[in-house]
C-alpha cells in the first residue's frame, strides 16, 4: 500500500465493489458452467487458469474466448452456445463457499463505520443479486447491480448511476476490484481506484494499469478506510 494511500481515499463515503475475484472466488462456479457448455457442444474442457484469463468482460466474451476461434467467428453458432451457457450458469452460479477469507468481516466492519457499500459486476444482474443476498445480511449492500441494458464496465454509466442513487459525488467514491476492467471503470467515472491482488489478475498486471491504491489482503481495507 502506498504511504499516501490514506490521503488519496480521504473523505470517501461510497465504496463500490466488484464481485468476481474481489468479494468471492466465483471462478469454480463459472468454470463448471463453461465446461458443462463445452461438453454439450463437444469442445474440450477449459482449465481454471483458462477461465480465469477469460473472465472480466461479461459472459458473452467469456464464451467467445472459451470456444474454438473458428466457431467464435460464426456469429449464429456462437450465439447459440452463449445462450446455452446462460442455462448452465443458472444451475451453477451460486456454487460458492463464501467470501474470500477476511472479506466478509472487512465489508461488514466498513458498513458499521458508516460507509455505504455497493456492488457492480459484469455478471448477469439476477445472479449478482442472488449471490450477494446469500453472502450478506439485508441492508449491508443496498445496491447490487449486474449486467442490465446499461453499458457494462468499464463504461462509467452504471457506477455513476449507483453513486447518484446513493447520494455520492464521484470524488466521494472508491471503486474496488481485481482487474484492469475495474481500475479503468474507476478512472472513467472519476472515482478512486483500489486494486486488490487476491483475485483473478496478477499483481504486475494490476500495477501496469496504474491504480490509485493496490492492496494485498482484505484486512487492508479496514486500515485503509479508517
Amino acid at each position: 500500500m502506498r504511504q499516501d494511500a490514506r490521503m488519496i481515499i480521504k473523505d470517501k463515503k461510497l465504496l463500490i465493489f466488484d464481485l468476481d475475484g474481489t468479494i468471492a472466488d466465483t471462478l469454480y462456479s463459472i468454470r463448471d458452467a463453461v465446461n458443462m457448455c463445452m461438453e454439450h457442444f463437444g469442445f474440450e474442457e477449459r482449465s481454471y487458469s483458462e477461465v480465469r484469463a477469460a473472465v472480466g468482460n461479461g459472459a458473452r466474451l467469456l464464451i467467445l474466448r472459451s470456444i474454438p476461434a473458428e466457431v467464435a467467428e460464426d456469429t449464429e453458432r456462437a450465439e447459440e452456445i452463449y445462450k446455452y451457457f446462460q442455462t448452465c450458469y443458472g444451475i451453477t452460479y451460486n456454487r460458492i463457499d463464501g467470501c474470500y477469507e477476511g472479506m466478509y468481516e472487512a465489508m461488514t466492519e466498513l458498513h458499521a463505520r458508516g460507509y455505504t457499500l455497493a456492488v457492480l459486476s459484469n455478471k448477469p444482474d439476477a445472479y449478482v443479486k442472488g449471490i450477494i443476498s446469500s453472502l450478506f445480511d439485508e441492508g449491508v449492500i443496498p445496491i447490487a447491480m449486474g449486467e442490465t441494458d446499461l453499458p457494462r464496465k468499464p463504461d462509467p454509466t452504471a457506477p455513476l448511476l449507483i453513486a447518484s442513487e446513493l447520494g455520492a459525488e464521484p470524488w466521494q467514491c472508491a471503486f474496488i476490484g481485481d482487474s484492469e476492467v475495474d481500475i479503468k471503470t474507476a478512472q472513467n467515472a472519476g472515482m478512486t481506484s483500489v486494486a486488490v491482488s487476491w483475485g483473478f489478475r496478477d499483481r504486475e498486471d494490476l500495477l501496469a494499469t496504474c491504480p490509485d491504491v493496490l492492496i494485498d489482503a482484505p484486512a487492508e481495507l479496514v486500515s485503509l478506510f479508517e
